[in-house]
């Protein structure tokens, strides 16, 4: 059971270590045989066929490693404590894929969602929805912001939501044309400002 466990992940990993720097056709069972020393027939029992595995890379290893939804929740009551373990999230993974030796994570990402743009029917529906869950948590990591008097009352909880997601999302972008991905500083620096914009000055 665990052999399995651990040959699927190495699949999904070696997977997405071809798919950063290969288009969707360029990338074969048989390049991923040669790559991952796993049988074919290992992969099509695991997968059935190449969507099947580029599908599931890019739930577990795309949406899910770069997402809020990986915050503990003890973490969520607290809009400063939530974005600054979000950021170490960021720092963690970026880190994991230089070992890797993928030094642009940003870069991997934009070039696997190219290829399911291309590729995958239903890529759009599984990004708008990626995009609603996440906001829902930036929303609810808001309204408790609001409730324990962290931040003021009179904001639109939507609107800050999309405003947090969307500088991620823009720094996110840009880091794709620098060597080393997005500055993880600067967007803290960032969510940093417009904290100070929300925070309730009654209570400092």
């Amino acid at each position: 059971m665990e052999k399995g466990i651990n040959t699927r992940k190495k699949l999904l990993l070696d997977a997405f270590k071809l798919f950063s720097s290969n288009s969707y056709e360029n990338v074969s069972f048989s390049e991923l045989e040669k790559v991952s020393g796993v049988s074919r027939g290992s992969m099509v029992y695991y997968f059935k066929n190449k969507k099947g595995l580029f599908s599931e890379m890019l739930e577990t290893l795309v949406f899910d490693k770069s997402s809020v939804k990986r915050v503990p929740e003890p973490y969520q009551h607290s809009l400063i404590a939530f974005y600054n373990y979000f950021i170490e999230i960021l720092e963690k993974e970026s880190n994991r894929l230089k070992e890797l030796n993928i030094k642009n994570m940003n870069k991997a990402l934009l070039f696997i969602e190219m290829s399911a743009l291309l590729n995958i029917p239903d890529f759009g529906t599984l990004a708008s929805n990626w995009y609603n869950e996440e906001k829902n948590i930036w929303c609810k990591v808001i309204e408790n912001a609001i409730c324990s008097n962290e931040i003021r009352s009179d904001v639109n909880i939507n609107n800050i939501a999309d405003l947090f997601e969307q500088i991620y999302l823009g720094a996110s972008f840009m880091g794709v044309f620098s060597i080393y991905g997005a500055n993880l500083n600067e967007l803290r620096k960032n969510f940093d400002q417009l904290y100070s914009l929300l925070i309730n000055k009654n209570t400092i």
